[in-house]
């Protein structure tokens, strides 16, 4: 009984930390964070962990900037790095740097449903849903999100759909 309930404890603590990083950019968490997580889900972390720790960013920082345009340009970078990492395609680093760089980070929800209803890149779709179901969560439109975490959860990427049953189940608004 004792080893289930820390298995199950291992579980939600490996679901909550994937799902800070996937929405705020932080490094990937270690993988003593991650044990209890299924085996498609390791195997995609230990992927992601790679291609995390081989990262550059394609986006030129500020120069001269101030240290608002800093920050701007960091939560780009580390949007472009989540992407990179995520997804292991020809394609990936251009698509994130030109996303991060052209996202609207005050209207993320908005910005994301106009982008979704034509885009370009069907395979970013599932992570896109991922952070505009988060926001709504966040601005308290909780029915929206959980729809919309839920078609992230069924596009498929095993951690995405980690991230997004942690969403559904906790309603938790992640914050920086």
């Amino acid at each position: 009984m004792v080893r289930e309930a820390l298995f199950v404890a291992q579980v939600i603590a490996g679901s909550a930390a994937v799902a800070e990083t996937l929405l705020l950019g932080t490094p990937m968490a270690p993988p003593d964070r991650t044990i209890g997580l299924p085996a498609d889900a390791r195997k995609r972390l230990d992927e992601y962990r790679q291609r995390e720790r081989s990262f550059k960013s394609g986006l030129a920082p500020p120069r001269g900037g101030s240290a608002e345009e800093h920050q701007l340009y960091q939560k780009r970078v580390d949007i472009e790095r989540v992407i990179v990492s995520l997804f292991n395609r020809k394609d990936s680093a251009k698509v994130a740097a030109g996303f991060a760089l052209d996202a609207d980070l005050d209207r993320e929800a908005p910005f994301i449903d106009g982008l979704l209803r034509n885009l370009p890149v069907p395979w970013l779709a599932p992570y896109l849903n991922l952070i505009a179901g988060h926001r709504k969560l966040c601005d308290g439109r909780t029915e929206e999100g959980r729809r919309q975490l839920t078609r992230a959860r069924d596009g498929g990427h095993p951690l995405i759909r980690i991230a997004a049953d942690d969403l559904i189940a906790t309603g938790h608004c992640v914050a920086p």
